[in-house]
């Protein structure tokens, strides 16, 4: 398939991607999948997130929500990725709760914009050869870039407020983009003249992606893939 037919990634396809890279034990990487497609933080921002940011070290307990002032819109944490990092702060064994979140568990080393294109090229294309092999389905998505997680969480924001005018120009200043035109651009829609809404989390918690051993259930994983990623119907 050439190039320009391929799609964007999604908030789905990422997260699941992101509970399987934890099955490689490539943890920081899976949370950042796991997490980013929620909060819609441009990704210096996401991977200056520390543990601090999101819970209580001394409880263990995650915070409600995110509120970085340097950064404006609090986050709400929602219930899949509070378990998440409660799960990973008490695998990791966390000590200094000042640290990043998103390291590079093999090397030490924290995750930087500047090399995660390449990082999260391998894994999604080892992912997409993964789902192949599991299920039959191939998932034609493009090149995984370090914008994917914002525009997945920008695209599930106009598909809630159903391509309204006002949400691209919501979007346009809140993501810093010069023209109400370059957001529609990069998102490659065009609004409809409906009701707007403007929010965080966007992922139904009944999706079947959050259900135990999903990964493993490969007629439940295949139906998913073909319904849900595919064919990209809810």
């Amino acid at each position: 398939m050439v190039e320009q037919n391929k799609i964007h990634w999604t908030s789905k396809a990422i997260i699941l991607m992101g509970f399987w890279l934890w099955e490689q034990e490539e943890y920081g990487h899976a949370m950042l999948c796991i997490h980013a497609p929620n909060w819609g933080y441009k990704i210096g921002h996401q991977l200056k997130l520390t543990w601090n940011d999101v819970i209580d070290s001394k409880t263990g307990k995650c915070r409600p929500e995110i509120d970085l002032p340097y950064v404006g819109h609090s986050r709400p944490i929602r219930t899949f990725a509070k378990e998440n990092i409660e799960m990973a702060f008490k695998k990791l064994k966390i000590k200094d709760a000042s640290e990043p979140i998103y390291k590079n568990w093999k090397t030490g080393k924290p995750l930087t914009s500047s090399t995660l294109n390449r990082e999260m090229q391998r894994f999604s294309e080892k992912f997409i050869d993964t789902m192949k092999e599991k299920t039959g389905t191939e998932l034609y998505y493009r090149p995984f870039k370090s914008n994917a997680f914002e525009i997945a969480w920008a695209k599930d924001l106009t598909k809630a407020n159903q391509y309204t005018p006002q949400i691209y120009r919501m979007l346009s200043q809140f993501m810093g983009h010069r023209t109400v035109k370059d957001t529609m651009e990069l998102l490659e829609e065009e609004p409809d003249d409906l009701s707007t809404y403007f929010g965080f989390d966007l992922i139904k918690e009944e999706s079947p992606i959050f259900q135990k051993d999903f990964l493993n259930d490969k007629e439940a994983l295949s139906k998913f893939l073909s319904i849900n990623l595919y064919l990209q119907i809810d």
